[in-house]
This record gives C-alpha cells, sequence and structure tokens, in this order.
C-alpha cells in the first residue's frame, strides 16, 4: 500500500505526540491539494486558445507555466511530506518526474484544443517551476541543518 495511505486504526490520538506521529498523519487527505493543483491546470489548458490571445505578449505563456507547476510541484512536496522525511532526495525527483510528465500530458492534451498548440518551451517552463521549488525546499533543508 503507498505511503500516504496508511491510517493506524489502533491508535489513540495523543496530544503529546508529535503530528507526524499521530494516526492518520500520513493520510490520503495530504493528497488533495495535488489533485487540485492538476484539475487547475487541465481546466486552464482546456480554454480555446481565441480566448487567450493576452498570453502571448512578453512570454506570458511561459511565466504561467512556471508559476503552475511550481505551484503543483509544492503541492506534491506537501503530499509526499512523510517520504520527503525519510528519503528526502528520492522525494524531490518523484516531485520533478510527476511534474515533468504532467507538463507532456497537458501538452498533449492541449494540441487537442482549437487554436492551442504544442510547445516544447512549455515544459521546459513547466521543469524549470517545479524544480526551482524542489532545490528551494532542498536547499532550506540544508539551512536548518545543524553543524
Amino acid at each position: 500500500m503507498a505511503f500516504w495511505l496508511r491510517v493506524p486504526i489502533n491508535k489513540q490520538l495523543s496530544p503529546d505526540k508529535p503530528v507526524e506521529e499521530r494516526p492518520g498523519s500520513g493520510s490520503i487527505l495530504r493528497v488533495l491539494p495535488m489533485i487540485g493543483m492538476m484539475a487547475a491546470i487541465l481546466v486552464a489548458a482546456s480554454v480555446p486558445g481565441i480566448y487567450l490571445p493576452f498570453l502571448r505578449h512578453h512570454n506570458l505563456d511561459k511565466i504561467c507555466h512556471g508559476l503552475a507547476y511550481a505551484a503543483l510541484a509544492a503541492s506534491c512536496l506537501f503530499a509526499f511530506q512523510p517520504l520527503f522525511k525519510k528519503h528526502p532526495f528520492l522525494a524531490s525527483l518523484l516531485v520533478v518526474a510527476i511534474c515533468l510528465g504532467y507538463g507532456f500530458a497537458e501538452e498533449a492534451y492541449q494540441s487537442l484544443i482549437p487554436r492551442r498548440v504544442t510547445d516544447s518551451r512549455d515544459v521546459m517552463a513547466d521543469l524549470l517551476g517545479a524544480t526551482i521549488v524542489v532545490v528551494g525546499r532542498q536547499l532550506g533543508l540544508l539551512r536548518k541543518k545543524p553543524d
């Protein structure tokens, strides 16, 4: 069973235990923000290009892609926090892989929408947004570790 689905049944809630050790701290509710971001990205990708002429100016679409996938990466880090605490590098690779895979899937889906085109630079913006968040999280961990 996946690590975020583990919910201990026979343990009592104890206020003296840290939140990470309480039952349900690795529950399926952690994935809801990630699913919500994926849904928001899919909805944005579903809008026909005729309604989005302003995105062609000043590479605004690349900025939007980067910000959306940065938010997706942050929600993935939240969803995989139990794994991130045990194996930060593995969790980071998983988050970047999920964002990259979803970016490719989104671009393939966009090719089916009228007046929308696939663009490899969009996938690069997706990857850049996700990588900035993951690297920032890793650097934050390095700063917090005592010498």
